[in-house]
């Protein structure tokens, strides 16, 4: 039963993406918060509300070592959920210094003092930056 739930994520990702517009990450930006949706271990899937940064026609969301990272370390393809529309994504883990600077006064921009906050209390939204792009 677990092996399931893998293969009704990939059927709900090719039905939403045959309904769904070509991704437009300028639009997708405006939204303050978006999903991330995974696959569980077990199979089960993982829906994860994160925020989202624009640069350079990338989206970029962060997470500390939380399970749905541990996922896309497992498997990358994940879907992004925007306004109720998936999005079939692939996530790249981000290691470029210079890149993490850009990215991180993005989400100082658009999330003003809740990042500040976050960065005064030890925390920026977390150590693992991953790109997102659509599939």
């Amino acid at each position: 039963m677990a092996r399931l739930a893998p293969l009704a994520l990939l059927l709900a990702t090719l039905a939403a993406s045959s309904h769904a517009e070509e991704l437009d990450w300028a639009a997708a930006n405006e939204h303050g918060v978006v999903e991330v949706i995974t696959v569980d271990p077990d199979g089960d899937l993982r829906e994860t509300k994160v925020w989202l940064g624009v640069l350079d026609g990338f989206g970029y969301v962060r997470t500390d070592d939380s399970r749905w990272f541990r996922n896309i370390e497992r498997d990358p393809d994940v879907t992004l959920r925007i306004d109720g529309v998936d999005h079939p994504v692939r996530a790249e883990i981000m290691d470029d210094t210079d890149l993490r600077e850009r990215v991180d006064d993005v989400f100082r921009e658009k999330y003003g003092w809740q990042v500040r906050l976050m960065e005064i209390f030890g925390g920026d939204g977390g150590d693992n930056m991953l790109r997102l792009t659509a599939r």
